[in-house]
């Protein structure tokens, strides 16, 4: 494949938003062999595919993506901590009722519409599984769909994002001890684990913390979805578990906010839950900033009701009520949501060597991008694989 008539920006080097004019790009076999001017290149131009001078972008990564479920939505109209345990359990139920074909058509879906704002790559996680073992099968289920997706994904086991109704806490525990760890190894399901750490709307802070020591013990990397509706102390378990991630954090001091920049994790903030909760309140990015800058940005994908499935539209609407600068934006959809996911060696830049996973749009710049909502993605590549959009 080869690609000519390119703005192309790399997100690569000193200057990563830095355009390339009349740039090419080529690729092998899935693998990009050129990326740069086109005074540079010196292969055969005659079989070029001539872009028409497209904004082309690493492939956008989706990093929180609890796709995989059934049932209807509702609208969010200021939900507290119990309105989402309890719509949780809701939708796990009709997620645990619906057959795999039925949960499998409707999380291709949901990944097709990802794919039409720039999407290369993204999470498949589990989450609305009615008990430990339901989750399993979400995540055997999410692995076997995993094997024929188009996109670059990991599969997360979201193992503890609630308590089944009327569980004993200890019995949930034990069960995940000797049943569900041996069997997700058995199984190979999973790619890591995650739990939610919110004492209203998840677990709390002890529960979490041996369920990541279990999987922790094997080697398996985790991420933690915590404080989205209180300060519930999630924020000191990255550090504890070396976490790729840790999710929401709407309500984490500054010193937890600061701690998990400091050793690596990647804060992954979600707007659109932001908006649907009842005294939305993001995290404060000036200690994010100050430890180095570094946090991702993704849509809402689970039942909320809140969720577009449109990165793009997530994006700039997090730059608008972020005052995010464009730099940031973009690194927050590309090579920091490629770390949070472990695709960093995969996804989230242009280099010769690197997966050819592209997103073209009808921009003349990255700050046209991500400021004007009229500008679309017209197409993306995926392995080497262009596909157009109308």
């Amino acid at each position: 494949m080869i690609l000519k008539n390119l703005r192309l920006v790399t997100m690569a080097g000193e200057e990563p938003l830095a355009v390339i004019d009349n740039a090419v790009l080529a690729a092998e076999d899935g693998i990009i062999s050129f990326a740069g001017p086109v005074a540079g290149y010196g292969g055969d131009l005659s079989s070029a595919r001539d872009m028409a001078q497209a904004l082309v972008l690493p492939g956008l990564v989706v990093c929180h993506n609890a796709v995989l479920w059934a049932g209807d939505v509702v609208g969010p109209t200021g939900q507290t901590a119990e309105d989402y345990r309890d719509r949780t359990l809701a939708v796990a139920k009709d997620t645990c009722a619906a057959d795999d074909d039925a949960l499998l058509a409707l999380l291709q879906q949901r990944i097709e519409r990802l794919a039409r704002s720039g999407v290369t790559a993204c999470e498949l996680k589990s989450g609305f599984g009615t008990e430990p073992a339901e989750e399993l099968r979400l995540a055997v289920l999410l692995r076997r769909f995993q094997a024929d997706c188009a996109m670059r994904t990991k599969v997360t086991l979201a193992i503890g994002h609630a308590y089944a109704e009327a569980a004993d806490p200890d019995a949930f525990l034990a069960q995940i001890e000797t049943e569900i760890v041996p069997q997700t190894y058995a199984l190979a399901c999973a790619d890591a684990v995650e739990v939610f750490c919110d004492d209203g709307a998840g677990l709390d802070l002890d529960h979490c913390s041996t369920i990541l020591e279990l999987y922790y013990k094997k080697k398996t990397p985790s991420r933690v979805a915590c404080d989205r509706f209180d300060d519930c102390a999630g924020a000191t378990l990255p550090a504890s578990f070396y976490s790729r991630a840790a999710l929401f954090l709407n309500r984490t001091d500054d010193i937890g906010l600061a701690g998990i920049a400091r050793v690596g994790c990647v804060p992954v903030l979600v707007p659109e839950a932001v908006a649907a909760d009842d005294d939305g309140n993001f995290p404060d990015l000036k200690p994010l900033r100050d430890a180095g800058g570094r946090f991702a940005i993704s849509t809402e994908a689970g039942p909320d009701g809140c969720g577009t499935l449109d990165l793009l539209a997530t994006l700039r609407s997090a730059r608008n009520q972020l005052g995010l600068t464009v730099e940031e934006a973009i690194q927050s959809v590309t090579v920091h949501a490629a770390q949070a996911l472990g695709l960093a060696d995969q996804a989230g830049c242009i280099a010769p060597g690197r997966p050819c996973d592209l997103a073209l749009f009808d921009a003349d710049s990255p700050e046209t991008l991500v400021s004007d909502p009229s500008t679309r993605c017209t197409s993306v590549v995926r392995s080497g694989i262009l596909t157009e959009f109308n």
